[in-house]
């Protein structure tokens, strides 16, 4: 009768070992890239909030943060956000599609 404990006991551990190394595994890394966004002459304050939130098309899971004014027309920004990959890439593409960008890099850190 102690054996069977040992096994249950061995096997609930080797069951929790297994679920938590899962978890870990598919949780994907959080989105944090640096972009640098050339927008057309017509934007009144690049530094506004609203307005790089609206960059992103009410994309509430992601934020767009102004980093740095390189020129009236070109910033340098963080886009942050939940992974995976895929969907840091189409937020990027979400602001590219924006009629007061002309240009979209990403850059390293």
């Amino acid at each position: 009768m102690i054996s069977s404990a040992k096994y249950l006991v061995a096997a609930v551990a080797l069951a929790l070992a297994a679920t938590t190394a899962t978890a870990q595994a598919v949780t994907p890394a959080p989105c944090d890239i640096r972009l640098i966004v050339e927008l057309t002459p017509d934007i009144p304050d690049p530094r506004d909030a609203g307005f790089l939130n609206s960059l992103l098309s009410n994309e509430v899971a992601y934020q767009l943060i102004l980093r740095r004014e390189r020129s009236d027309t070109i910033i340098v920004a963080e886009l942050t956000g939940p992974g995976p990959d895929y969907l840091c890439r189409e937020a990027i593409e979400r602001i590219r599609k924006d009629g007061h960008v002309l240009s979209v890099r990403v850059t390293p850190w």
